[in-house]
C-alpha cells in the first residue's frame, strides 16, 4: 500500500492539476475565431467571473500565458487585446496578482521571437507601452510598467515607441472606456425599461382591483337599497313645476305656430330652421313634463301636468303628419280634429276670462245702443216711429208668447233732451207735492193744513196747463228734474 501511495504523490507531484473554470472557458471563447481581433464583446462577464473567485486572476493569467505561447497569430492578438482589458478594467487585485514569472516569460519570448507575427508583435508592442505611460509612477506596479524596457523596447538601438504607437494605444483604450460606456448605458436602460413595464404592470393592477372594489360596491349597495335618490318634495318643486308648465305650453303653442307659418309647397318642415328649433325645445319641454307625471301626486297640478303633455304630442303629432312628403286633406283634416281635441279644462281662470269677454261685449252694446238711441231722437222728432231700443242686459231675454206680440205694443216713452224753459219750470212748481196725490193723514194737523192749503191753491190756478202739459210730447214726466231725496212737508 505504500509504493502505491507514493507513487500517486509523486504522480501529482509532477502533473500538478490546475483548477479549471468559467475564467479558462471564457478565455477559450473569447480567443476563438468567430470574434474579431479588437471586439470587447464577452469581456464585462470575464472581469466579473475574475472577481468572484479568490484564484481567478491566476487562473485568467495562466490561460492567457498558454494562449501566447501556443496559440496562433489570432489568439495571440485576442489574448493581448484581452490581457490589456482586464488590466484596464479588474481593479487593483488583478493588476498587482496577475503578472506573475511564467506570464512575463512569455511575454519576452513573444517580443523577442523573430517568427512572432508582425501585427501580434505590434499589439505586444502598444500594450506594453500603455503599461508604461500608465504605470511608470506607481510603485506597485513596477514589474509591469518595466515589462517594456524587459523586452528590449526602451534600450537605444532597440524599438522605441513612436508618438503612433503611443496614440494608437490611446485611441483603443478610449474605445474600450466608450464601449464600456455604453454598455453601462444599455444596462440602465434595460433596468430602467423594466422598472417601468413593472410601474406599468403594478399600476394597471391596482387600477383592475380599484374598478373591481367600486363596482363590487355598487352591486352591494344595490343589493342592500343604500342608493337611493333624494325624497320629491312637491312643495319645494312647485315652482320648478310651474315653470316647466308655462315653457311647456309655450313651446307647444310656438311649434304650432312655426308650422302654421311654413307653406309646404314651397318650403319643407325639415328644412325650417324656426320649425326645427320649436321641435326641440318641445321634446325638451316634454321631457321634464313627463318626470313630473311620474312624481306629483297632487290632484289639482296633475291635471295640468297631463293636458300640456297631451297638447305638446299634438304639436309632435302634426309634425309628423305635415314633414311627410305627400299630404292629402284627409290629413290636414286629421290634425285640424286632434288640434280641436287638445282644449283646455274647465277651470276657474277659463269661467274669469268667459266672464272678462261678456263684460267686453257688453260694454261695446251700451256704446253701439247710446248711439242708436241718439239717432232715433231725430226720427222721432220728425215723426217717424222707429224700431223700439233694447237694453243691452234685456237683447238676450225672450219673453214667450208675450214677446210675439210686441209689435202690437205702443211705442215706449222716451225721454226728451229738449231743454226746459221758464213756463217749463212755473209748471213744475204749479204740479201738486207728493201729500196732495196721497191719502197720508198725519198727525200734526197744522203741517198737514198747511201743506194741503198750499198745493190746492197751486193746483186750481194751473189745472188747464197741466192737462196741456200731458198732450204736449215735448214735455214728459221723464224731462222734470225733482230732487226725489227733498222732504215731502217742507215748503217749495
Amino acid at each position: 500500500m505504500s509504493a502505491i501511495q507514493l507513487a500517486k504523490q509523486a504522480y501529482t507531484a509532477f502533473n500538478r492539476e490546475k483548477p479549471h473554470s468559467s475564467i479558462t472557458e471564457w478565455v477559450e471563447i473569447l480567443t476563438s475565431p468567430g470574434y474579431a481581433d479588437e471586439a470587447y464583446d464577452g469581456i464585462p462577464e470575464l472581469v466579473d467571473a475574475i472577481s468572484i473567485q479568490a484564484t481567478g486572476p491566476a487562473e485568467a493569467s495562466r490561460a492567457i500565458r498558454k494562449k501566447l505561447k501556443h496559440g496562433n497569430p489570432h489568439q495571440q492578438y485576442r489574448a493581448l487585446v484581452i490581457l490589456r482589458a482586464l488590466v484596464e478594467n479588474g481593479g487593483h487585485n488583478f493588476q498587482t496578482s496577475f503578472a506573475d514569472s511564467q506570464l512575463t516569460d512569455a511575454i519576452k519570448m513573444l517580443a523577442s521571437d523573430g517568427s512572432t507575427d508582425p501585427k501580434v508583435k505590434k499589439k505586444l508592442v502598444a500594450v506594453l507601452t500603455a503599461w508604461y505611460t500608465q504605470f511608470k509612477d506607481d510603485p506597485s506596479m513596477t514589474l509591469v510598467a518595466n515589462l517594456y524596457k524587459s523586452c528590449g523596447l526602451g534600450h537605444t538601438g532597440g524599438h522605441r515607441p513612436t508618438r503612433s504607437s503611443v496614440q494608437y494605444d490611446a485611441e483603443e483604450l478610449r474605445r474600450l472606456e466608450e464601449r464600456e460606456r455604453e454598455k453601462e448605458k444599455e444596462r440602465e436602460e434595460r433596468e430602467a425599461e423594466r422598472r417601468r413595464k413593472e410601474d406599468e404592470k403594478r399600476k394597471a393592477k391596482e387600477e383592475k382591483e380599484k374598478r373591481k372594489r367600486e363596482e363590487e360596491g355598487k352591486r352591494k349597495a344595490a343589493r342592500s337599497g343604500k342608493v337611493q335618490r333624494k325624497p320629491f318634495d312637491f312643495e319645494q318643486e312647485k315652482p320648478q313645476i310651474l315653470t316647466a308648465i308655462a315653457n311647456a305650453s309655450q313651446a307647444s303653442i310656438n311649434l304650432v305656430n312655426a308650422i302654421t307659418l311654413v307653406n309646404t309647397e314651397q318650403d319643407s318642415l325639415q328644412t325650417n330652421v324656426r320649425v326645427q328649433e320649436c321641435l326641440d325645445k318641445a321634446k325638451f319641454a316634454r321631457k321634464q313634463i313627463v318626470r313630473y307625471i311620474q312624481l306629483v301626486e297632487n290632484e289639482d297640478m296633475i291635471g295640468t301636468l297631463i293636458e300640456v303633455n297631451d297638447r305638446i304630442i299634438a304639436a309632435i303629432e302634426t309634425y309628423d303628419t305635415l314633414s311627410r312628403p305627400n299630404i292629402t286633406e284627409q290629413d290636414v283634416q286629421h290634425v285640424q280634429e286632434g288640434l280641436a281635441a287638445v282644449k283646455i279644462q274647465d277651470s276657474e281662470l277659463s269661467r274669469l276670462q268667459e266672464k272678462q269677454r261678456a263684460a267686453v261685449q257688453r260694454s261695446l252694446g251700451r256704446a253701439g245702443g247710446m248711439s242708436q238711441l241718439a239717432a232715433g231722437k231725430g226720427r222721432d222728432q220728425d215723426g217717424e216711429a222707429g224700431h223700439a231700443y233694447v237694453h243691452p242686459d234685456l237683447q238676450e231675454l225672450s219673453f214667450g208668447s208675450l214677446g210675439m206680440e210686441k209689435s202690437r205694443l205702443p211705442p215706449p216713452l222716451r225721454p226728451s233732451s229738449a231743454r226746459r224753459t221758464s213756463s217749463d219750470e212755473g209748471a213744475a212748481y204749479r204740479r201738486g207735492s207728493l201729500s196732495d196725490f196721497s191719502d197720508y193723514e198725519s198727525s200734526d194737523e197744522g203741517t198737514y193744513n198747511r201743506a194741503s192749503t198750499s198745493s190746492r191753491g197751486r193746483a186750481h190756478t194751473g189745472s188747464d196747463e197741466e192737462v196741456g202739459v200731458h198732450h204736449d210730447t215735448h214735455k214728459g214726466l221723464v224731462a222734470e228734474e225733482e230732487d226725489p231725496f227733498a222732504d215731502p212737508f217742507t215748503d217749495p
